[in-house]
């Protein structure tokens, strides 16, 4: 059976969870006081170019969707992921995600030499690689040597649980934001209070519910979809055709599990009258959906 998961209120959420780490990141004074503790670089501007941008070739094909991707004066692109949860494919998932961004970034007929400088970073809630670091930042070169191989990309993980502190004291107090959720802590640099202060507003933003309870609705489809996909995909192995109608046989029933699911979920979590009010719906349009 597929996890359970539950919505957590606006009011609670952390900066792990995608939806805060978004709003957080889209702050454009925050987002460039970051990239700029990290990276120790001066930025003059930066232009997001899309809200969890899509760069998906196609429907047939795994899609590649960016929480936070953005760009600088010289034309450097940035993207920056929250990971809440332990996945052992990190490094591949980079890999998967700045082909799509060079695929974006060339246009046709234009040279190689032309392609962005670009940094993709993995913020993450746990120790990717078991090495301790609170900043881990790939290296390559060339075998036997110390010639550097460098391709214009830079790629670092970031870890909250951390235990030797080689970053900045701002970088330091975000991480620790993560990790500890403590909204009562005293940061002492303008990242972590910035960071703080700007949840406090998030949660405390009735205009963002919708968007919010839109967002966490989308995510319980994907996570249903995808996991009746594979069930029906591994019970069909061998046959494409077999593939082809589990696939389509599995987005309809995941969407159906993720529907009953969603309406279970505001059960737990909101009565009727407080959704009709917050979503701006009639009290009987809610009541049906709801199935009472």
């Amino acid at each position: 059976m597929p996890k359970q998961y539950t919505i957590t209120p606006l009011s609670e959420l952390p900066l792990h969870n995608d939806f805060m780490f978004g709003q957080v990141m889209r702050n454009e004074k925050i987002c460039k006081l970051f990239l700029e503790e990290l990276l120790g670089i001066e930025i003059q501007w930066i232009k997001f170019l899309d809200k969890q941008k899509d760069l998906s070739d196609s429907n047939e094909y795994h899609g590649v969707r960016l929480d936070v991707y953005l760009k600088d004066e010289n034309g450097t692109v940035f993207n920056v992921e929250i990971q809440a949860d332990r996945r052992d494919d990190l490094p591949r998932r980079v890999r998967f995600y700045q082909s799509g961004i060079d695929r974006s970034e060339l246009s046709k007929g234009a040279s190689y030499a032309s392609l962005s400088e670009s940094y993709i970073i993995f913020v993450c809630n746990f120790d990717c690689f078991h090495i301790g670091k609170a900043v881990g930042e790939r290296v390559s070169f060339l075998k036997g040597t110390e010639t550097p191989y460098e391709d214009g990309s830079h790629v670092y993980f970031l870890n909250s649980r951390y235990t030797e502190a080689n970053a900045s004291k701002p970088i330091l107090e975000f991480l620790d934001l993560i990790r500890t959720n403590d909204m009562e802590k005293l940061y002492e640099t303008r990242l972590g209070q910035m960071t703080r202060d700007c949840m406090q507003e998030v949660r405390s933003d009735r205009g963002k519910e919708k968007s919010y309870m839109t967002y966490m609705q989308k995510m319980l489809d994907e996570r249903l979809i995808g996991y009746q996909d594979g069930l029906k995909e591994g019970r069909a192995e061998g046959h494409e055709e077999g593939r082809k109608e589990g696939r389509a046989e599995g987005r309809k029933e995941g969407r159906e599990k993720a529907r009953e699911e969603s309406v279970a979920a505001l059960k737990g979590l909101l009565a009727p009258d407080v959704i009709a009010e917050r979503f701006q719906m009639p009290l009987e349009q809610v009541l049906k959906i709801l199935g009472l």
